[in-house]
C-alpha cells in the first residue's frame, strides 16, 4: 500500500511546516510497517519559486492497516495544519493557481495501489509492483502517475527551460486532469511531479498520443537530463479528506 498525503497550511501555520521539514528530515518516522518516506516540498504552479503553504508525504506500507494506525498516531499529528483554536483542520483553499485541485482545501490522503513502476529512488524502487497484483482491477479507477528525477547538475538550466512548456500541455488537460503537484526534496535536483487522472484511457492518450508530451519525453533521453528517475502508476483506490472530493469517494 502507497500513500500519498497533501498538507495545506494557513498563512500563520507556516513557520511550523516549514520547521517540520527540519525535523523530519533529522529524525524520519519510525513506525510499524513503514518501508520507504518521503517528505517533500513544493513548488508555485511547477516552477521555481517555492510554496510554503503546501507540502506532500508519500509513503509505502506494508499493509494499509499499518498506514491507518500511523496517521492516527501522536506521531503524525504535529505534522498537521490547525485552526487558530489549534484543532487539526482541512487547511486552507489557496485560489487563483492553475493547477488542478489548487481551489481545494489541502488536507487529505490517497491511497495507492501501484501496478506499472520502473526505475531508481535512491537507489531501489519502492513501488515495484507484485507480478500477482491485478493489471486492471477496475477501469473506471483514477490512476495517479508518478515521475520523480535527480537532475544532472549541468544540465539544470536545459532543464528547467523545458519546464513551462511541459506545465503548459499537463495543466491544459481540462477534467481528464484531477490533481497536479510538483514537489522535490532538494530545490532545482530533485524534483517529484504528481499527478491524478480520470481513468486509464486518459493517461494513456497523454502519454502515447498527444505530440507535444512525447517530444518532451524524447528530450529527457536526447539530452540526458537526468542522473537517476522512476515512473509509476497507481490505482487510486480510496481517498480521505478533501481529496475524496477530488476522485469522487
Amino acid at each position: 500500500m502507497v500513500t500519498l498525503s497533501v498538507l495545506k497550511f494557513a498563512p500563520g501555520d507556516r513557520y511550523r511546516a516549514f520547521a517540520n521539514m527540519g525535523r523530519w528530515s533529522m529524525k524520519p518516522f519510525d513506525a510499524p510497517g513503514l518501508q520507504f518516506q518521503k517528505m517533500m516540498g513544493t513548488g508555485k504552479n511547477f516552477g521555481l519559486w517555492p510554496d510554503f503553504s503546501q507540502y506532500v508525504f508519500l509513503a509505502t506500507w506494508a499493509s494499509e492497516a499499518d498506514a491507518m494506525r500511523f496517521f492516527a498516531s501522536d506521531a503524525w499529528q504535529p505534522f498537521l495544519p490547525v485552526t487558530q483554536s489549534g484543532v487539526p483542520s482541512p487547511g486552507e483553499s489557496t485560489r487563483g493557481e492553475s493547477t488542478p485541485g489548487a481551489d481545494l482545501p489541502g488536507l487529505g490522503t490517497l491511497f495507492l495501489e501501484p501496478f506499472k513502476s520502473h526505475g531508481r529512488w535512491g537507489g531501489t524502487n519502492p513501488f515495484e509492483a507484485s507480478d500477482e497484483r491485478p493489471q486492471a482491477p477496475h477501469p473506471a479507477l483514477p490512476v495517479a502517475v508518478l515521475t520523480r528525477a535527480t537532475i544532472r547538475t549541468s544540465k539544470l538550466f536545459d532543464f528547467w527551460r523545458n519546464v513551462p512548456a511541459a506545465r503548459q500541455r499537463l495543466t491544459g488537460q481540462g477534467d481528464k486532469l484531477l490533481l497536479a503537484i510538483g514537489s522535490g526534496e532538494v530545490p532545482l535536483v530533485q524534483q517529484c511531479t504528481l499527478s491524478v487522472w480520470r481513468d486509464a484511457a486518459t493517461v494513456d492518450q497523454f502519454a502515447y498520443r498527444q505530440s507535444g508530451h512525447k517530444e518532451i519525453v524524447k528530450k529527457t533521453r536526447q539530452r540526458n537530463w537526468y542522473s537517476e528517475e522512476l515512473f509509476a502508476r497507481f490505482w487510486v483506490v480510496r481517498a480521505e479528506g478533501s481529496l475524496g472530493k477530488l476522485v469522487g469517494n
